[in-house]
């Protein structure tokens, strides 16, 4: 246990990063859309385009999709520098390192919550019937939202990065008492 112990600090570093590399590399949002005139299609929202928005058909940005992606930013500076500043050998950095150790898990599993809003921000920042089409009043295209596969890793992985990060606090709050 001692020894996850002494490297949760970089195990929650490293899956931040992976998180935050899926939130990027794969798509955000898959559309499904059954048509009766050109049968079953699908689109696939990049991440980029899910986070920033893009010129692609005019797709404004999602705000859990923002606020994902600076979480997991935030939260990879602070791992960073809580990783470093015991590093030092100075006393009193010790107990900065640990608050933002909290500040980090707070940011980590914020990050998971939100990258798993990112549908719904999607309908709401771009409509409900983004590619549904409608012919002499009758809707030809139900669009189906459905989240990436790399966004539910990356939210999970999140989780598990703010989960690695208090690992250090909580066994230092269980062996006082």
């Amino acid at each position: 246990m001692k020894v996850l112990l002494k490297y949760s600090g970089i195990i929650s570093a490293v899956l931040a990063i992976v998180a935050f590399i899926l939130l990027l590399a794969t798509p955000g949002v898959n559309v499904k859309s059954s048509n009766i005139i050109t049968g079953a299609s699908t689109y696939e929202i990049s991440g980029t385009t899910s986070i920033f928005g893009g010129s692609k058909a005019e797709f404004a940005p999602t705000w859990a999709g923002l606020l994902a992606f600076i979480l997991i930013l935030v939260a990879l500076l602070i791992l960073c520098c809580a990783i470093v500043l015991p590093l030092l050998k100075i006393k009193a950095f010790n107990k900065v390192a640990g608050a933002l150790n909290l500040v980090a898990v707070i940011a980590l599993i914020l990050a998971g919550v939100f990258a798993f809003c990112v549908v719904a921000a999607f309908k709401a920042a771009n409509g409900d019937n983004t590619h549904s089409a409608s012919l002499f009043g009758f809707s030809i295209s139900e669009a189906k939202y459905v989240i990436g596969v790399g966004w539910v890793i990356a939210g999970i992985l999140s989780i598990c990065a703010g989960v690695f990060a208090i690992l250090p606090a909580a066994a230092d709050f269980v062996s006082k008492k």
